[in-house]
């Protein structure tokens, strides 16, 4: 093939740079793979293979076209954009590159950022009936078309070097975000083709509100959803349904207490737990042994996550459903019940770059949602949160949750092993459960990562006997605490209806509290809308948190005996359960009966 027949198969703009002597003709064999990198604009290829100036580009255009090109030129902090016509120079704005975004971008409008990027042009002068539109490529007549149509305007072309297009492009709409329009993109194409399909997500969730036909086919279901909305509305955190010989007892767990409600006849009893089996995608088919599940469902505009589990007894399966509402997760400890000093204490050591935090408590003590509440405030894009958990109870953006699997060898302390391997930068360790997990926690937190994890003891001090039991020792415990946290839920009086009345002196004493002090009780007011005569309503948190000072770190490192480290952490401020518990008892809050097992002195 000859060079004239060679360069007669190119794109103009390559022809009348080759014409030009702008670009050799040794160079083209190099275009071809610039064009596998740009197959968009040819324009950007010849630039991005440096096999022309960028400025040559535009200049070609013009002379070809009879037309001007933009150009900038930087006068210190000042920029000037000038329109080149044939033997002068048209200043279009000044100012700095900010003042020049600005203003670009109320000229863009006319336009639309969508077409601006597609057709690769940018308006850059509004004169009346004339609009001057510098292009990539100014020899697109249907993109010039396309803006007279949009705007009504004579269009006036303008050829403009790639750089500058990208210059103003980013000023008047940012950098361009591929990812977002490749995936809008890919959203209408799916939408256009699932246009008239049913939305096969909505048949996960369960909507309690959705009316159903009347008949004995929907009786097990309207009954089902009756519990499950009851249970929502009364606050209810379980709803336990228990076979017998020849009846069912249905009881929802209500501020930390059982109460019977309705049941069901016997009867119904199956149909009922296969619907809930199938709703928590369970084998209805298995009855021999304990399964778990979860459904979705929706009351009006809230969403709410149910766990189900079932066990085997003599009569047939014992159903247990907790009741998660993520909106139960406060955005503050200090709604938890936590005091200033506990909050700020607690959220200092989670903002640790390393070491081991632990929340400790009796089952239903609201471990999990202080956890929650804390993983909450120090969610952000910059950190790596990860959790292991048994089971995941609240699933949140932003923290990547694993659930346990030890049928399938997925144990604490496996995933904490593959956790180490994920570039973590806080992890979250449902429960420290025996001494394989205790110690790689402590490697993690000594390796350059914050643990934060629960434990079954009566008070935080607690923490560091039960760890040393399991093997970790005093030296290397010491310097990788950070925090220790022990919670308890009491019930809360009613405001409405609460009766106050004088401590009798001898009882006062021998709870360490004021003589004839007026505290408060549940009242015993049956009509009350508030607690609905029950006197409480909800419960609320009394914490002690100790941050392990320099002080508390050597008492461990030497073995002090826990009397000496509790009398150091006093010392230093910390308010233990028995100062939150009179705390809530002075203030009203809960009753002299809910705090008594937290205010007896040691003999």
């Amino acid at each position: 093939m000859s060079p004239a027949t060679k360069t007669e198969s190119l794109p103009l703009i390559v022809r009348l740079l080759v014409d030009g002597g702008k670009l050799s003709a040794e160079k083209l064999d190099q275009l071809t793979k610039a064009r596998q990198q740009c197959p968009d604009s040819i324009e950007e290829a010849l630039v991005s293979a440096e096999l022309v100036d960028e400025n040559a580009l535009a200049e070609t255009w013009a002379a070809h076209l009879h037309i001007p090109w933009v150009e900038l030129v930087q006068d210190g902090q000042a920029s000037l954009l000038m329109l080149n016509l044939p033997g002068e120079l048209l200043p279009l704005s000044l100012g700095t590159m900010a003042e020049l975004s600005a203003a670009s971008k109320g000229l863009a409008q006319l336009v639309s950022e969508s077409v601006c990027r597609r057709r690769r042009l940018f308006p850059v002068r509004d004169a009346g009936r004339f609009l001057e539109v510098a292009c990539l490529n100014p020899a697109d007549f249907s993109a010039l078309e396309e803006v007279r149509m949009r705007t009504g305007r004579i269009v006036r072309p303008a050829s403009i070097s790639p750089a500058l297009y990208t210059l103003l492009l980013a000023g008047a709409f940012g950098v361009r975000d591929v990812v977002r329009e490749i995936v809008s993109e890919g959203a209408k194409t799916e939408s256009a083709a699932k246009a008239g399909e049913p939305d096969d997500d909505m048949d996960f969730i369960l909507d309690l509100q959705r009316a159903l036909p009347p008949g004995k086919d929907s009786q097990v279901v309207r009954i089902v959803n009756v519990l499950l909305g009851r249970a929502i509305e009364e606050g209810a955190s379980d709803i336990h349904i228990e076979p017998y010989e020849d009846t069912v007892r249905v009881r929802y767990r209500i501020d930390g207490k059982l109460r019977e409600t309705t049941s069901p006849p016997r009867s119904l009893f199956v149909p009922m737990v296969s619907r809930l089996k199938i709703l928590s995608k369970m084998d209805i088919a298995e009855k021999r042994v304990p399964q778990d599940g979860a459904i979705a469902l929706r009351n009006g505009d809230k969403r709410v996550d149910l766990r189900v589990s079932t066990v085997p007894t003599i009569y047939g399966e014992k159903m247990v459903i907790r009741i998660l509402e993520k909106e139960g997760i406060p955005d503050k400890l200090e709604k938890l019940g936590f005091n200033p000093k506990q909050a700020k204490d607690f959220v200092a050591a989670a903002h640790a770059p390393h070491g081991l935090m632990f929340v400790t408590g009796p089952t239903g003590s609201g471990k999990s949602t202080t956890l929650y509440c804390c993983l909450n405030l120090i969610n952000s894009p910059t950190e790596n949160i990860v959790t292991v958990e048994d089971p995941v109870e609240y699933k949140f953006f932003g923290l990547n949750q694993v659930q346990v699997r030890a049928q399938q060898g997925l144990t604490f302390a496996g995933a904490l092993r593959s956790f180490l391997r994920q570039d973590p930068d806080k992890i979250m360790v449902g429960e420290v459960r025996d001494q394989e997990t205790a110690q790689i926690c402590m490697r993690a937190a000594l390796t350059g990562h914050l643990v934060l994890s629960t434990l079954h003891t009566n008070n935080a001090l607690q923490v560091i006997n039960r760890l040393v039991d399991m093997g970790i020792e005093p030296f290397l415990l010491g310097p990788a605490l950070r925090m220790v946290e022990a919670q308890r839920l009491v019930r809360r009086l009613c405001p409405e209806c609460k009766v106050p009345y004088e401590l009798p002196e001898e009882v006062a004493v021998k709870y360490g509290l004021e003589p004839k002090i007026t505290l408060y009780r549940a009242g015993t007011n049956a009509s009350c809308a508030n607690c609905r005569g029950n006197g409480v309503r909800g419960r609320v948190g009394i914490y002690e948190v100790i941050p392990i000072s320099e002080a508390v770190r050597e008492c461990i490192c030497r073995k002090a005996p826990v009397a000496e480290i509790e009398k150091t952490a006093r010392g230093e401020g910390t308010r233990f359960l028995i100062d939150s518990a009179k705390e809530r008892l002075i203030a009203g809050i809960t009753s002299l009966e809910e705090c008594i097992e937290y205010l007896r002195k040691d003999p």
